[in-house]
């Protein structure tokens, strides 16, 4: 009995629609996000136990077959509104505000995850419009999650550590913004935190 090989299973259009309700039951996504997830599914199945023959033979004419089908399944989710790009971005980029990050950033993990640029503009625009302070909030949120300022243990606020303002302008916030959060007394970053709409 050999224990060293797995059995080769199907590659099947009913594999790939299980596989897609399964992951959309527990993430939000993207159609470009949905249909690489499934393209990883697929290469990992064609990948899976088989005679290198087969493989060979095989895998060719099966992965141009398992991309209509996966292009076909996207598409009906997309018209099922199962998937949407729109929603997706609005609702992702306030979550990623809540968590202190700057609108640079945050248009990065959208465009990463697969929104158009032209959606990512969108959104970010009436977000900025909700919000005009969202920068402001969401740096000092980040200054409060990292421990920088007058959040910090090691000095009292007043003085600028260089590791925390570099840290915070990798994080896609300006200078002079970092500078000024960093600057600010506990008392003035918590009244930002209470009078923040998201």
């Amino acid at each position: 009995m050999n224990k060293g090989k797995s059995k080769k299973r199907a590659l099947t259009r009913d594999y790939l629609v299980r596989a897609t309700y399964n992951y959309l039951q527990r993430f939000a996504t993207t159609e470009k996000n949905l249909a690489q997830v499934l393209d990883r599914k697929v290469r990992r199945r064609l990948s899976e136990a088989g005679t290198e023959a087969d493989y060979q033979a095989d895998e060719g004419e099966q992965y141009a077959q398992a991309q209509e089908w996966i292009e076909d399944i996207v598409q009906k989710a997309v018209q099922q509104n199962l998937v949407n790009d729109r929603q997706y971005a609005a609702a992702r980029a306030m979550s990623l505000a809540r968590s202190g990050n700057a609108k640079s950033m945050i248009a990065q993990k959208l465009q990463a995850k697969g929104v158009s640029s032209d959606t990512v503009a969108e959104v970010m625009q009436e977000l900025t419009e909700q919000h005009h302070d969202m920068d402001l909030s969401a740096a000092v949120k980040y200054a409060r999650k990292r421990r920088f300022g007058a959040f910090s243990s090691r000095h009292d606020g007043r003085e600028v550590v260089e590791k925390e303002l570099a840290s915070m302008c990798r994080a896609g916030f300006s200078y002079g913004l970092a500078s000024k959060v960093l600057k600010m007394t506990t008392e003035e970053l918590e009244d930002i935190l209470y009078q923040a709409k998201f």
